[in-house]
């Protein structure tokens, strides 16, 4: 007789087995179709849905893919660069306002003479009727001109006439005028210059050049090389060398009273003008140097006159003695600090005058015609090496003039 004992272990065993390992079939099996149903539904999704179009997207936006350009705008937006990249909100003031009111002309030589007619001066003889003091920079408004072989002739206000050379050209440049505040900093150069590819000189130019007083924005402001560097680009960087930067701050200053003000920053030389706590021009300016330099502090226009006889020296020896007649557009804000314009040669953005802030003539005149008697004009260095100045009282008094020689004709 055979026995089934041994021989039928193993086949229960093996059924026990098969119905299990069905069990764990059927147990599994809904998880794997869940998981290949979400694997399927991500890549419908990321395959399926289209490309955003080209923006900022802080977060998911959900019916696109924030990818390709949007992702380099949102790589330039969280580091300070505004979208869409655009120029200034602001347009150049009309030409015509840097025609000067009254014709120049530059006086060479020492104390020169002024006669009475055209024939007196030509012979170097005969009444005088005023002098133009020795000194280095010496200007005569004229009123017509007249040549004699190779020397030339001008008469002045008074009347007389006194030998001087025409002035035919001066500074046009203008600044900018704008309709809306910039979202960020922005700036000119003061001369050509090339741009770099990062903040220091080591890091080699782009090829990009920028001609004398372009205009530039500033998206990113860092320290090195002994310079301030001015981001203008993405991948452009200007040193503080050959440039200026304009801090645009619509916040009101301190001692200001309302949103109207004038703001001197003689750290980095430039003028802007708020309204309404809006900004609504600006431009390169030269301020005073060394011991003349122009009073920090918050001041008053005080006296505005659009012609102007500046002279003046500051040296034991008179050697620095000048004399400018028809200055154009003077705002006088601190005894005999004032804000005008220059006909004479200079570069802007450099500390010059004594103490006075000049501005090319286009942008003295802008400046003249929207100021009145009152506004506020806040003098500031940011970087704070100008003294503070100590108060004296203010008052409207007149530049005191100094006459080395004969007094010039009057007016």
């Amino acid at each position: 007789m055979i026995s089934y004992a041994c021989y039928n272990e193993p086949v229960k065993k093996k059924n026990v087995y098969l119905i299990l390992l069905i069990f764990v079939s059927l147990i599994a099996r809904p998880a794997y179709k869940a998981v290949d149903a979400a694997t399927s539904n991500s890549e419908t999704r990321f395959y399926d849905l289209p490309l955003c179009l080209p923006g900022y997207y802080p977060g998911d936006p959900g019916d696109c893919l924030p990818l390709g350009p949007s992702e380099t705008i949102t790589d330039l937006k969280n580091q300070g660069f505004p979208y869409p990249l655009a120029g200034l909100p602001a347009n150049k003031p009309d030409p015509s306002l840097s025609d000067l009111p009254l014709r120049v002309a530059k006086v060479a030589g020492a104390e020169t003479k002024i006669y009475s007619s055209l024939s007196e001066a030509i012979g170097d003889s005969g009444t005088v009727v005023g002098t133009v003091p020795d000194g280095a920079n010496r200007y005569v408004a004229i009123i017509e001109q007249a040549s004699s072989g190779d020397r030339t002739f001008v008469r002045v206000q008074s009347g007389g006439w006194v030998e001087a050379t025409p002035t035919y050209s001066w500074p046009r440049w203008q600044g900018l005028e704008f309709f809306a505040t910039p979202k960020s900093n922005f700036g000119w150069t003061i001369d050509f210059t090339a741009s770099y590819n990062g903040p220091n000189f080591a890091s080699g130019v782009t090829g990009k050049n920028y001609e004398k007083y372009q205009s530039f924005p500033v998206y990113n402001m860092v320290e090195a090389d002994g310079y301030d560097w001015y981001q203008v680009s993405p991948t452009e960087w200007i040193p503080s060398w050959k440039a200026r930067q304009v801090v645009v701050d619509t916040v009101t200053p301190p001692e200001v009273e309302g949103g109207r003000w004038i703001n001197i920053d003689l750290h980095n030389q430039t003028l802007s003008v708020y309204e309404e706590n809006e900004l609504v021009f600006a431009s390169i300016i030269a301020t005073g140097a060394g011991e003349l330099y122009s009073d920090p502090g918050t001041y008053r226009i005080y006296e505005m006159r659009e012609l102007d006889l500046m002279q003046g020296s500051y040296t034991a020896d008179k050697s620095d003695f000048y004399y400018y007649e028809a200055v154009p557009w003077a705002l006088y804000y601190n005894h005999t600090q004032a804000i005008h314009g220059i006909y004479w040669p200079a570069t802007l953005g450099i500390v010059q005058s004594h103490g006075c802030v000049n501005m090319f003539p286009g942008d003295a005149n802008w400046l003249f015609h929207w100021a009145e008697v009152g506004d506020y004009v806040y003098v500031h260095d940011p970087s704070g090496l100008t003294p503070i100045p100590t108060p004296t009282p203010m008052g409207t008094p007149a530049q005191e003039l100094f006459y080395p020689t004969a007094t010039p004709p009057a007016p």
